[in-house]
């Protein structure tokens, strides 16, 4: 008999411990929030079909973890589904505005080489939505000046998607160095803790 509840136990442990639910964002444009609350601050916007892991349930609100990003945010329940949907032709083209923030950003760091012989931006890659990274050139994270350039590529990719934004900031290995997101007043910075 002990053996059995212990079986139970190890297998229910397993289980939650390895099982993650996904659901999907069902709205062509659904905020993920800081806390449970229509008034909360807005991390980023999430796009429609887009895949996240439900970490708890509360007042018809789902605390959600983006896995591309690795944020953690709430979004309201009715935004969600269990199952992947179409996306919806009337959403808006974050693949295009993501592909002129890239030149751009890719444009300024050539500038900047040409001017002072100084590596900065790598590539930038989309994580999908409101969601990019730039990689830097690792010199780039020792500079004084590194965190001002930052939050200038951080406003041309929040500008180009007229919304909240999140970037991500990595070295060459593709470490995380910070990210900038969307603030209430202003953005965020905040440092790595990997």
């Amino acid at each position: 008999m002990y053996n059995k509840i212990l079986s139970f136990f190890f297998i229910l442990f397993f289980s939650s411990v390895y099982s993650q639910e996904k659901i999907y964002a069902n709205k062509d444009l659904s905020n993920l929030l800081v806390s449970p609350s229509p008034e909360s601050q807005i991390i980023y916007p999430i796009e429609k079909g887009r895949e996240l892991v439900l970490k708890d349930k509360k007042n018809g609100w789902l605390n959600v973890m983006d896995e591309k990003t690795g944020l953690v945010g709430w979004i309201q329940k009715e935004n969600t589904t269990n199952t992947k949907p179409n996306k919806s032709l009337s959403s808006k083209n974050f693949d295009e505005s993501f592909n002129i923030f890239r030149g751009k950003v890719l444009e300024m760091s050539a500038s900047i080489k040409d001017a002072i012989s100084i590596d900065t931006f790598l590539e930038v890659k989309h994580l999908g939505g409101a969601a990019a990274v730039i990689i830097a050139d690792n010199d780039w994270f020792k500079g004084r000046r590194h965190s001002n350039q930052a939050f200038q590529v951080y406003e041309l990719w929040r500008n180009q998607n007229q919304s909240p934004s999140f970037l991500s900031f990595r070295n060459e290995s593709n470490k995380e160095q910070f990210i900038i997101l969307s603030g209430p007043h202003r953005p965020r910075y905040l440092k790595s803790t990997k």
